[in-house]
């Protein structure tokens, strides 16, 4: 009788072991794919850093590019109002130096506008461009959320089932 007990409890302690494996298995099965996910999460992280780096770059040159176009917006002004007092002053000086240098600086004023409009555009498709790697990198990052509590859920019931074996063994023959 004390030989079948202990025979059964042997084989409580075989089948529990194959449980305790299946969650240790488990478990390590969702260690394995959070850590691919966190992987997946983190190049996309850097990827979207580096895109906002580059628009902030880019943010800088737009920036400059308006400055000169403000300037030049000033100094095209200028020569302006010099044609403006020539004219008043019956043509006195010479209208047509005047004439060109507020055109060389309209030129400017075009081209910095334009090169700033080009940077603005390329700086908000690189922000959106990081948004999108940033959003799809939450989604990895849910999915590593949800490996890790499955993961942890399976040590739970790895741990319960080890107490168990122990219980069992604690009463079998010596």
């Amino acid at each position: 009788m004390i030989e079948e007990d202990a025979r059964t409890l042997d084989e409580m302690v075989a089948e529990l072991n194959k449980v305790a494996m299946k969650h240790k298995s488990a478990r390590d099965n969702y260690h394995q794919q959070a850590a691919v996910l966190a992987d997946k999460r983190n190049a996309l992280q850097d990827k979207a850093r580096k895109l906002v780096a580059e628009a902030n770059l880019m943010k800088q040159r737009r920036d400059d590019y308006n400055l000169s176009a403000k300037e030049a917006k000033e100094k095209r002004e200028e020569w302006n109002d010099k044609v403006a007092m020539m004219r008043e002053r019956g043509g006195l000086g010479d209208i047509g130096e005047a004439k060109a240098q507020s055109q060389n600086y309209h030129q400017k004023v075009v081209k910095y506008s334009n090169s700033g409009q080009v940077a603005h555009e390329k700086m908000l498709q690189l922000r959106q461009d990081a948004d999108k790697l940033r959003e799809e990198a939450q989604g990895y990052h849910e999915k590593y959320l949800d490996c890790k509590k499955a993961a942890d859920l399976e040590h739970e019931r790895y741990i319960q089932t080890i107490r168990k074996i122990e219980k069992v063994r604690d009463n079998l023959p010596d």
